[in-house]
């Protein structure tokens, strides 16, 4: 998924699954389960058509098809694919959206990379 993650390690929340609590990891994540809380990964992560998240997100690139009730921050790029639903924020260098999202919030783009993820 990312490259730079070089063991190419993954870590995955799939469907049926809920998580009330922050996330935080160097490794590249999918989910498609269910999150109340910020996402914090230096890697890559994908939001699968069935996840919902409801928190802030800052990480590196991040593919977006499912819901995102929260702010978006991305060093590297931001994509939105349909059917995804995002309301909140977005802050990246780069951003594409497809026909068919629902994006409400502002967007702001910056040539340079945002910042780097968050660390607590």
């Amino acid at each position: 998924m990312s490259k730079e993650n070089p063991g190419n390690a993954v870590n995955l929340l799939c469907e049926g699954t809920m998580i009330v609590g922050d996330i935080k990891t160097k490794n590249d994540l999918r989910i498609d389960g269910i999150i109340k809380g910020k996402i914090i990964t230096s890697g890559r992560l994908v939001v699968g058509s069935t996840a919902k998240i409801e928190g802030n997100i800052d990480c590196t690139n991040v593919d977006v098809q499912g819901v995102v009730i929260g702010d978006i921050l991305a060093s590297g790029a931001v994509a939105l694919k349909s059917p995804a639903r995002v309301m909140g924020n977005i802050a990246s260098g780069v951003v594409s959206i497809e026909p068919g999202v629902i994006f409400n919030g502002n967007c702001q783009m910056s040539k340079k990379e945002s910042r780097e993820p968050a660390k607590e």
